[in-house]
């Protein structure tokens, strides 16, 4: 595994202090995870496989153009960097009755994951990256560059913790079907669909516009909407709050979640 070098040791020791803990915990789950580079290379081809199949479909349809070949390979770099697989990580810790040593350490459950959740999307920009990548020279021709990234540097952290959040909920119902793989993968499709990754949500929104307003879409279509420049300042804004606010509310409901599925299980000493 990846060794930290000592000198980056003692400086976030110095710098973060009692709070290196969560440092640590970061560095250790991603090396824990570059044990298992190559299964996750493939599987992450595997995630994103719908953003190719409609590369082509837009290729072949003849509505492939800068736009929508920007929005679907940035807007797809940008979805694979909030992706932190949490769900399965929780899902089997409650399968397996780990989740119950977990709930003993001195700190906070739902905290714990979060910082574990972090390390994994920085090990899935190393996987992504070379996926991506050969994809960016391909299309360098058609893409758009636009100082608009920055917004979706500030989007960044809601989108993440949005799917954080949704993440930690699929994984919960583990303590309700046992087994919780099948919800695992109708949760990729789901996220992929509703949150505009795999074609732009103005194709069917005219007909549902509830699905501008869900959280999924602020994961991919909404951010590059930004990017791309087709919201003015004040519709920027209102996302942005708009995400916010979506962070919260999932807070609370993955919190009350979570409480239901320990209350459940208090008859095998969780």
């Amino acid at each position: 595994m990846i060794e930290t070098p000592s000198y980056l040791t003692s400086l976030m020791q110095k710098l973060l202090g009692r709070n290196y803990k969560w440092w640590y915990l970061i560095c250790y789950y991603f090396k824990l995870n570059t044990t298992y580079l190559w299964n996750e290379i493939f599987a992450s081809i595997f995630r994103i496989s719908g953003i190719f199949s409609s590369l082509v479909i837009f290729t072949f349809l003849q509505q492939e153009d800068a736009q929508i070949t920007t929005y679907l390979i940035i807007g797809g770099a940008y979805f694979a960097c909030t992706d932190a697989l949490i769900s399965w990580f929780i899902g089997d810790s409650i399968k397996n009755g780990k989740i119950s040593r977990m709930l003993i350490l001195p700190q906070n459950f739902m905290i714990f994951v979060f910082f574990s959740g972090i390390s994994v999307i920085l090990f899935l920009l190393l996987t992504y990256s070379i996926i991506l990548v050969p994809l960016f020279v391909f299309f360098s021709g058609s893409l758009i560059f636009s100082w608009n990234i920055f917004w979706l540097l500030l989007f960044w952290p809601i989108s993440s913790t949005i799917r954080l959040f949704i993440e930690f909920l699929v994984g919960l119902s583990a303590f309700w079907t046992t087994e919780f793989y099948g919800l695992a993968y109708i949760n990729t499709i789901v996220l992929q669909f509703f949150s505009g990754a795999l074609f732009p949500l103005y194709f069917i929104s005219t007909k549902f516009p509830l699905l501008n307003y869900t959280p999924f879409s602020i994961l991919f279509y909404h951010p590059m909407q930004v990017y791309l420049g087709k919201y003015n300042i004040n519709q920027t804004i209102f996302v942005f709050l708009g995400g916010i606010a979506w962070c919260v509310i999932l807070y609370f409901l993955a919190k009350l979640v979570f409480n239901l599925g320990l209350k459940r299980n208090e008859s095998v000493g969780l």
